[in-house]
């Protein structure tokens, strides 16, 4: 498949793995994009549909901080021939979600705040 920023975002195993297992920390894990999703934009509005006003926030929060990161994780491997890990690109989801709510991005606080220990 080509890389298109909606394979890159959405369709590739890799997003789709790290999508499942981001938004499963975040007691989300019903809502990540299946191999059937149409495209990034479509998979994040109909999931954000799913979903009350205060955690669709907290949502929305994460599917920008998820897609930031992956296409951080995309050019490392491109550029610097890293090799993919979700792993790694999880931990830095963890540790940047923390600056988010430091900085006081209220989305992200909440969910946090429903998910005691993350």
């Amino acid at each position: 498949e080509d890389e298109t920023i909606q394979h890159l975002l959405c369709s590739c195993v890799f997003s789709r793995q790290f999508w499942f297992q981001l938004l499963r920390i975040f007691g989300l894990p019903d809502i990540a994009p299946q191999p059937s999703s149409t495209g990034f934009f479509d998979w994040w509005q109909q999931a954000g549909s799913t979903l009350d006003k205060r955690t669709k926030r907290g949502f929305n929060s994460l599917v920008i901080l998820g897609a930031w990161l992956s296409w951080k994780e995309r050019n490392d491997i491109v550029f610097n021939g890293a090799s993919p890990t979700i792993e790694r690109v999880l931990l830095l989801a963890q540790e940047e979600a923390a600056l988010w709510r430091l900085a006081s991005a209220k989305g992200i606080s909440e969910l946090v705040a429903a998910r005691p220990g993350v």
